[in-house]
């Protein structure tokens, strides 16, 4: 049953609204308010749709009431419709910046009672049940989303001790949802790491994501390099993603055994590869398609050789780009730059390097990023 407010200090006017809508409107409870301290007390403790509110009322004008309810969270979505004597255009202009939804003036004509005022208010109570129902579909949302994310953060890896590495992350999502992947697996005698940048966000670029965790890992068990693991990723998303010509994808694998690092890249920004002293660092570069572009694509292995204490970071675009903001986007060879501008604790300390190290390019927390970012830094053990 619908709940209809009705503002008027003249006793004669709520009963004149009431015998206009009454048939109008069906399923309908009347309810009076005669000045605008009783129009919020009745808004406050009941379930309310549509308020015809009278301006001039002693106490607490009409004016007053609109803009108490529009700042109330609470009140702010019921439609207000204002029947006022007051004709002239800057009182209406007011109500309508106040958030009335609409306005119409007494004295009331036999036009208004038979036509108009019963549409307008049949048009706003729809109105008001449709939001009503959006923002429940908003809230289930919201909620399935929150639950989403705790399920894909679960996916990624958050231990910091392996047998032949030491891992730090860093995952910082733009929505609820992330399209952004890193993961480091042992294999008897063998460690492998990957980092994936999905295309988009929500719950799209999630799904995939999760489902690249799982291909991964199956690839891993398969083949014995880098580039083996990335043609069989690649072929999979291929068949599977056939009819979706816009999902590609950026993927980096790599394979450590003993003191030797084989990586492959399937488009994915070059890693750095830390040394003892700063001036040896470099980029591990190779070449290599987005997954999901071609079928028979193929990909290349590299090998570096590394020690104990130094370490590799991996990264996504969302460090060094920005979607909103092209204009103040860097090319992934000014990560390197970053990095080696650090304090020098940090380049000891691989939790501080993170940190600064998105502090250095203005992304120190969600509010001031505008895409998945995820970092992972892997330092040999003894």
């Amino acid at each position: 049953m619908y709940k209809i407010l009705i503002v008027d200090d003249m006793l004669v006017n709520r009963k004149l609204m009431k015998k206009v809508l009454v048939d109008a409107v069906k399923n309908a409870e009347f309810i009076d308010a005669e000045d605008g301290f009783q129009a919020l007390d009745c808004l406050n403790k009941q379930e309310i749709d549509l308020v015809i509110l009278d301006l001039m009322m002693p106490g607490k004008d009409g004016y007053e009431v609109l803009s108490d309810m529009k700042n109330d969270p609470r009140l702010s979505d019921i439609p207000v419709i204002v029947n006022s004597a007051i004709t002239d255009m800057e009182s209406i202009k007011k109500t309508l910046e106040l958030g009335a939804m609409d306005y119409f003036t007494k004295p009331i004509t036999p036009e208004q009672m038979k036509v108009i005022i019963p549409l307008k208010a049949t048009n706003a109570l729809k109105f008001y049940e449709q939001r009503k129902e959006l923002k429940q579909m908003n809230n289930r949302m919201k909620n399935e989303l929150k639950i989403a994310s705790v399920l894909q953060r679960s996916l990624i890896r958050t231990h910091d001790e392996f047998k032949r590495a030491r891992i730090y992350q860093k995952y910082m999502a733009c929505e609820e949802l992330g399209g952004d992947l890193f993961d480091f697996v042992e294999r008897e005698d063998r460690s492998w790491f990957m980092i994936a940048d999905i295309t988009g966000h929500g719950v799209a670029a999630a799904l995939v994501a999760s489902m690249l965790k799982v291909v991964f890992n199956n690839a891993i068990r398969s083949h014995n390099d880098p580039a083996s693991v990335l043609k069989d990723i690649n072929q999979t998303f291929y068949r599977l993603m056939s009819d979706s010509a816009n999902l590609c994808f950026s993927v980096f694998v790599g394979m450590i055994e003993e003191d030797a690092i084989t990586y492959s890249n399937a488009g994915h920004p070059y890693p750095i590869l830390i040394k003892q002293d700063v001036d040896q660092w470099e980029m591990m570069e190779i070449n290599g398609y987005l997954i999901g572009l071609f079928d028979d694509a193929e990909y290349e292995n590299k090998t570096a050789e590394w020690s104990t204490g130094e370490a590799i970071v991996t990264y996504t675009d969302g460090l060094f780009e920005n979607p909103k903001n092209p204009e103040l986007s860097k090319s992934f060879s000014s990560v390197m730059q970053h990095a080696q501008l650090l304090d020098n604790r940090a380049l000891t300390d691989p939790e501080m390097f993170l940190e600064q190290l998105l502090a250095s390019f203005g992304k120190a927390d969600k509010n001031q990023i505008d895409d998945d970012i995820a970092l992972m830094y892997i330092m040999r053990k003894a």
